[in-house]
């Protein structure tokens, strides 16, 4: 009796303490700024989003809204017809208290929010309600890229990891193993490399059809390579051909080192050293030639871009025969190559909800979306359930359950675009895997060792996210536009022996001054001077 009364004490007391505990929670406006549930009193909030799908199809919603305490009213339209309900609901007054999804543009939020007060700024919010938006506001690159002008913060991103390195050349290491050669450091080393893959029949068919070096069509950046003469001039994303220096935008592609990397090229491309299909073939064309185990080096995402291993057997155990090819070096560069730096792990999407002037308790929404943001959920929208399609293990780390019992109708139910409005605002860190179900060895990690044997040579400062008007964001798109076909062509030109870069370089030069290079570059560099410091 004795004992059973100390434990009904010891509940009690545990009752009391953790109503205490609750009780000792600050209220803002009916809004608890820590702990669940997150509200005293029943309350919502109504959402426009984007989405194809069905609201009561998504399971994670059940799931924030017993954390929460909340249930959002979701306006939820395909596309192009969200858009359009957008439209008439601004035009009329009656819109809702936050817009999500991709339905906003930069424009938007320049002029109906930093300028119209439709939309509302909403970095005091975030102190007051949301620890977790804190932390990665934090990550490198990515407050930056959402604070306006004005200094104000009118949008919740979508923040998800990234590789540091996107496209990159690939070697067949195997092809090194056959021919006994080392893995290449340098031009020069490079240059014989090839050369070899040419004439030493690496692949061991007994025909001479190796390709020495090839590239992705889709993504064939030969300005990436002048990273290797000192300067990245690669011509992928919103500013093709420049990169930073420090706080200036500069323009790479009339540069020292951008010529000496066409010439380098152009002598490999007239010994036969790269696919003479470079500049003319698909996607299909080139992924065909990688499957058929034909190439020596290609510039790519990833190896298996282009090339099948066995499917029945983990990577790790049957990888691709390719791995990075590291920064190489030259005279021109010195110990000092370059490669273009994609970003600091993470992509951010920076319009991804707005919370509008018609909210009556905007701390409401912000803090529901911390509880988005916080791990366990962002896992799931990406990977599945817990206890359905993976589970958390005692060390904090995410596994895979199997699947591979699941009938039609069960896997279509946990599809990932059943699992959340997948265009909303999320947190998905680079460095939190979900390990394969067990039994299953996991992947050959080749981004993860490509970044890491990148990162010595990679830019200090990406290209910035900059806001732009919507004047100087036309202007610039014709401008860039037409500069940007014309150094392509160029440069395949070039490197293609049709024509002389000797003979044309300074005509070129003078050529992109002509097509208003120096405007364009003005424009950029007013945006990345809009950049609050």
């Amino acid at each position: 009796m004795r004992k059973l009364i100390s434990l009904l004490l010891a509940l009690a007391m545990l009752g009391m303490m953790s109503g205490s505990a609750l009780a000792e929670r600050t209220l803002i406006n009916n809004v608890y700024t820590e702990g669940l549930p997150i509200v005293e009193e029943p309350e919502t909030f109504t959402l426009l989003v984007d989405d194809s799908g069905v609201l009561e199809d998504k399971l994670l919603l059940p799931v924030l809204a017993e954390q929460t305490g909340i249930t959002p009213e979701f306006i939820i339209y395909p596309y192009q017809v969200a858009l359009e309900r957008l439209s008439i609901m601004i035009s009329t007054g009656d819109y809702p208290d936050a817009i999500g999804g991709w339905l906003l543009s930069d424009a938007n939020i320049l002029v109906d929010g930093m300028s119209e007060g439709l939309y509302i700024p909403i970095e005091d919010y975030i102190d007051q309600f949301s620890p977790k938006m804190q932390e990665v506001l934090a990550i490198p690159g990515v407050r930056d890229t959402v604070t306006l002008p004005d200094g104000h913060i009118y949008t919740i991103p979508y923040v998800v990891g990234e590789p540091t390195v996107v496209f990159l050349p690939w070697i067949n290491y195997k092809w090194l193993e056959a021919l006994d050669l080392e893995m290449p450091t340098t031009v020069e080393e490079f240059a014989d490399t090839l050369r070899a893959f040419k004439t030493g029949d690496p692949n061991g068919n007994g025909e001479a059809d190796e390709i020495p070096f090839s590239a992705d069509p889709n993504n064939r950046s030969f300005g990436l390579f002048a990273g290797w003469f000192g300067e990245n001039a690669h011509n992928l994303g919103s500013s093709p051909y420049y990169s930073m220096d420090g706080d200036e935008i500069v323009f790479r592609g009339n540069r020292p080192a951008f010529k000496a990397m066409i010439e380098y090229f152009a002598g490999l491309y007239a010994e036969g050293l790269i696919d003479p299909e470079v500049f003319t073939q698909d996607l299909e064309m080139w992924k065909s030639k990688g499957k058929q185990n034909l190439y020596g080096v290609s510039l790519a995402y990833g190896s298996g871009d282009f090339y099948d291993a066995d499917e029945t057997l983990p990577k790790s155990v049957n990888r691709y025969p390719f791995e990075p090819l590291p920064v190489l070096k030259s005279e021109m560069s010195g110990d000092n190559p370059v490669f273009r730096r994609n970003g600091f792990g993470v992509t951010t999407f920076r319009t991804q909800l707005a919370i509008t002037d018609k909210a009556k308790n905007p701390g409401l929404i912000i803090r529901w979306f911390d509880q988005v943001f916080q791990l366990d959920n962002s896992i799931q929208f990406n990977g599945g359930l817990l206890g359905v399609s993976m589970e958390k293990l005692e060390d904090g780390t995410y596994r895979a359950l199997d699947t591979s019992g699941w009938d039609e109708a069960t896997r279509r139910k946990n599809d990932w675009g059943n699992l959340w409005l997948q265009s909303l605002p999320k947190y998905i860190p680079a460095n939190v895997k979900i390990a394969p179900a067990v039994g299953l060895e996991p992947d050959y990690p080749e981004k993860d060792i490509a970044d890491a044997l990148y990162e010595p040579y990679l830019e200090a400062r990406p290209l910035p996210q900059v806001w732009m008007s919507e004047e100087d964001s036309q202007r610039m798109s014709v401008l860039q536009t037409d500069i940007r076909t014309y150094i392509d062509q160029k440069v395949a030109e070039w490197i293609s022996g049709e024509k002389d870069i000797n003979a044309e370089w300074d005509a070129y030069v003078a050529q992109l001054e002509t097509m208003g290079l120096a405007e364009l570059t003005a424009i950029k560099q007013k945006g990345v001077d809009s950049i609050p410091k």
